[in-house]
């Protein structure tokens, strides 16, 4: 996501100058975010057992959300798309670590749409009850049922490279700020993935009656 972001910013320097310069400060504000998170990843991890600490803190759950959005959805291959609520989702979470359960989630999506499909990814925030969810839903292969209960384990991968470690790291992430995830597939159709997260209580929170649409 990091070089299609970079080759779009050089095609629009080359067909649109003055267009490319309006594109810099975003892009070069969500590369940054991106190499930052890398260098934490660096640092903290290097193996399985060694989880970074998570520094909880008060986050606006659209903000990241639209992040990722922003991060991916330049592909000439597929169509990424975002649904999110009017309203601020307010969630006490560390935000480097959704960050990368994001990254890792929409990876896992775009890997899982075969040659031969266009795919068609769509990341949706809402409101359910107490609970701020995201869903990353693709058109993919699925998950066949003999590996469904393997999912979040260490070592699990449909890959034939990667270490099959990141679905299961994402998940312990989760549980450090009290969160859930969890999948439901069809083989051959695509898998939607939701990670929903305890809401914090403010006193201007509404609900997400009304929403927008992004692409």
């Amino acid at each position: 996501p990091m070089k299609l972001n970079i080759q779009y910013l050089e095609k629009t320097a080359k067909e649109n100058p003055d267009r490319a310069h309006e594109m810099i400060p975003r892009v070069s504000s969500v590369l940054i975010e991106q190499i930052d998170n890398l260098s934490q990843i660096a640092n903290e991890f290097s193996n399985f057992a060694a989880m970074p600490q998570a520094t909880n803190e008060k986050v606006i759950l659209n903000e990241v959300v639209e992040t990722i959005h922003d991060l991916f959805r330049k592909r000439d291959d597929m169509d990424i798309n975002m649904i999110e609520p009017i309203d601020d989702l307010y969630v006490f979470a560390d935000k480097n670590h959704l960050v990368r359960i994001l990254n890792n989630l929409l990876k896992n999506a775009i890997q899982a749409i075969p040659d031969n499909r266009r795919g068609k990814i769509e990341i949706e925030l809402s409101r359910k009850n107490n609970d701020a969810v995201i869903r990353i839903s693709d058109n993919g292969t699925g998950i066949p049922d003999h590996m469904k209960d393997k999912v979040f384990t260490p070592n699990f991968t449909t890959k034939s490279s990667g270490t099959g470690l990141g679905l299961a790291i994402s998940a312990n992430m989760i549980d450090s700020f009290n969160g859930k995830i969890y999948f439901e597939t069809v083989p051959g159709k695509g898998t939607d993935f939701y990670v929903a997260i305890p809401m914090m209580r403010t006193d201007d929170q509404l609900s997400d009656e009304t929403r927008v649409s992004l692409d």
